[in-house]
């Protein structure tokens, strides 16, 4: 009785890993699909929202983004003071002193944080990322891209580029990181002719999830 509870036991936990395990796949397939569908036939968009250079073309847009600066906490000053008390004077029976000496010490910066500086809208071209805010805009032209990195921890991507000596962090968003950083990989796929290169990427990548979809777990009787 007690191996076939425990036998019971382990079958649900099996069978409930698998679901999730499918559940997991599931989204990965279907993301990958989309993609490749994607891939053959957008080529990107006009729009009345930006003035787009002779050739150029909106990949994506994303409205309520944030542009990602450094801010610091409240600083505070380090030190002590060293000196001597003279006695002045008498006011009835208390005495006044005059107190003369030095302070030694320094001013301690607060810690640095992230934190948003503007709200706007984020914008891909296939020669370009914008930043378009309230109070400030930012341009990231791949001619002078140097390096990019996407936290997808976050959902934000940081833009090196040579004409700025500070990165462009871009605040997007879980629920679309991933469509962010396809649509960028696709816009850069047109700017550097490489989109036959991609479409073998994507194919491969969901020939491999197909591969390795997730196989039910095996019933006892």
């Amino acid at each position: 009785m007690f191996q076939k509870h425990k036998a019971k036991v382990a079958e649900q936990k099996a069978e409930k890993q698998y679901q999730s395990d499918l559940a997991k796949w599931e989204v990965q397939d279907k993301l990958f699909t989309s993609y490749i569908e994607v891939a053959k036939t957008f080529k990107g968009n006009s729009s009345g929202e930006i003035m787009l250079k002779p050739g150029e073309a909106l990949f994506y847009k994303v409205t309520g983004a944030s542009l990602v600066g450094e801010k610091r906490g409240a600083g505070h000053y380090e030190g002590r003071s060293q000196g001597v008390s003279v006695p002045i004077g008498h006011i009835g029976h208390s005495t006044v002193r005059y107190r003369a000496g030095a302070s030694k010490g320094h001013f301690v910066q607060g810690t640095p944080y992230e934190a948003a500086v503007d709200v706007g809208t984020a914008f891909i071209t296939n020669q370009r990322v914008i930043f378009e805010g309230a109070k400030q805009t930012r341009e990231c032209s791949f001619d002078k891209l140097i390096g990019t990195n996407f936290d997808t921890q976050k959902g934000q991507a940081t833009f090196s580029t040579s004409n700025r000596q500070k990165p462009t962090t871009i605040h997007y968003g879980l629920d679309v990181s991933a469509f962010f950083v396809f649509r960028f990989q696709l816009a850069m796929a047109y700017y550097k002719h490489t989109l036959p290169q991609l479409m073998d990427y994507l194919v491969k990548h969901k020939a491999e999830l197909e591969a390795n979809k997730p196989i039910p777990p095996a019933q006892t009787t």
